[in-house]
């Protein structure tokens, strides 16, 4: 699921910042009453059981079936027209059992709202010190001895004090003296 936010954090975070659907979005590929599915029946056994619950023809065969045959490919008009009649909950209730991999597509909103998502830190809000406060996509990796984490980005100057007293050993006099001739701010 993680991995899955990073494909939709743009319009994630501009949804959070503004409460509109936005940004890029894509396009599920099967319509159902209330919503969209994702269904992958790769092989001709998983693509034979799909045509079979689409067509309610228990002969059904997919002679050739492909995730790449065209829109207009009558098998995939099947599937169409079955999720289309079915809502989404019943069409991944349905595939799930004949073990056919299907998920509901979620909208921005749905995703923004999604608490794993909040737990795991994949959705964070922070404040910036320019733009007030912001809705960020947070670390993808997670790794337990080395954890990620999302921080503010630093203005400029804010570090530069530290920087050129530890990387060049200039004292608070020669950064003031800086300071004076307008090489730093």
């Amino acid at each position: 699921m993680d991995s899955a936010l990073t494909m939709v954090e743009i319009p994630t975070s501009y949804y959070l910042a503004t409460g509109k659907e936005g940004g890029e979005s894509g396009r599920p590929p099967y319509k159902a009453k209330d919503g969209y599915v994702v269904i992958s029946a790769s092989g001709s056994a998983m693509a034979t059981r799909l045509m079979r619950i689409a067509t309610g023809d228990d002969g059904a065969a997919v002679g050739g079936w492909t995730n790449r045959v065209g829109q207009d490919d009558p098998r995939k008009l099947a599937v169409a027209k079955w999720c289309a009649e079915n809502t989404v909950d019943h069409i991944v209730k349905t595939l799930l059992e004949a073990e056919i991999p299907v998920a509901p597509v979620k909208t921005i909103p749905q995703v923004a709202e999604d608490p794993h998502l909040w737990e795991r830190e994949m959705l964070v809000k922070m404040e910036d010190p320019v733009a007030g406060e912001m809705y960020l996509p947070g670390a993808t990796i997670k790794m337990s001895k080395t954890p990620g984490r999302v921080g503010p980005v630093p203005t400029p100057g804010q570090h530069t004090d530290e920087v050129l007293s530890r990387l060049l050993g200039y004292d608070r006099a020669a950064l003031e003296e800086l300071r004076q001739a307008k090489v730093i701010a």
